[in-house]
């Protein structure tokens, strides 16, 4: 990973991650679960256009959603939580074991001292633990310091929060936020946070942010603003000359005056 990428990130004072897609390529074996879920359940056969409009929500806004999208009833909060746990069962067994972390985490993270860093899902809360404990990453995220998102409280909720009470009094771009959806990206643009998209190759944006972040190749590139094609000239065609005014002929009494 570029050196010089790094070394600006040790100048910042907190760092904010995202987990599915974020932290580990978890995204799509989250989805995969909901697919199977819903499948079982309702016989619904979810399509990659319904999944990505509904990345970065949270569970609970999901299923509301779902059930809009598709027309059916899940049952209320009973309904919700019996899927959920159906859900999370399926997305525990996908996702613990064929999951791995991105390699470029730890490489950011250890050694930064000084600097704090957040966790900020919309993911279930016993999964996030499993996770972060299978991958070693609980010495980075902690119950002080991961915000798990829900109907109540988003995630521009909790990035507000740590803005104005966790991280105080900062510059603009001392705050970094690792993401891989654009919606977010843009809310901590809006915020004057450093931001850093993650092209896990994912869903179908084209990722606006300071910097992205391809896992599949561990690199990370400066952001260029696709350049506007040019113009194209158009010539004005030439005025036709103005006709000349036909003089009015000249009748026979006319004549006979002359």
């Amino acid at each position: 990973m570029n050196q010089r990428f790094l070394d600006e990130l040790d100048l910042k004072r907190a760092y904010i991650f995202d987990l599915d897609g974020t932290l580990a390529d978890s995204e799509k074996l989250q989805w995969k679960a909901h697919k199977e879920v819903l499948k079982d359940m309702f016989n619904i056969n979810l399509d990659d256009q319904h999944i990505f409009s509904y990345l970065g929500m949270a569970d609970i806004l999901v299923l509301k959603q779902i059930e809009k999208d598709f027309n059916i009833d899940m049952g209320g909060e009973k309904g919700y939580e019996k899927y959920s746990k159906k859900r999370v069962k399926t997305a525990a067994k996908l996702v613990l074991k064929e999951a791995e972390p991105f390699p470029f985490v730890p490489r950011i993270l250890d050694g930064k001292l000084g600097a704090k860093w957040f966790l900020v899902t919309a993911q279930n809360p016993k999964l996030v633990n499993k996770l972060l404990k299978k991958w070693d990453y609980l010495r980075y995220f902690n119950i002080d310091n991961t915000f798990i998102c829900d109907a109540n409280h988003n995630k521009m909720f909790y990035y507000d929060y740590i803005k104005a009470k966790l991280v105080k009094n900062t510059e603009p771009g001392e705050i970094v936020l690792f993401e891989d959806v654009n919606k977010y990206l843009k809310e901590g643009k809006a915020r004057d946070f450093m931001t850093v998209g993650i092209d896990n190759n994912f869903g179908n944006e084209k990722l606006v942010a300071d910097y992205i972040i391809k896992p599949s190749e561990d690199e990370v590139y400066k952001y260029e603003a696709p350049k506007e094609a040019p113009k194209a000239e158009v010539k004005e065609e030439p005025k036709a000359a103005p006709a000349e005014e036909a003089k009015p002929e000249t009748t026979s009494e006319e004549k006979k005056a002359e």
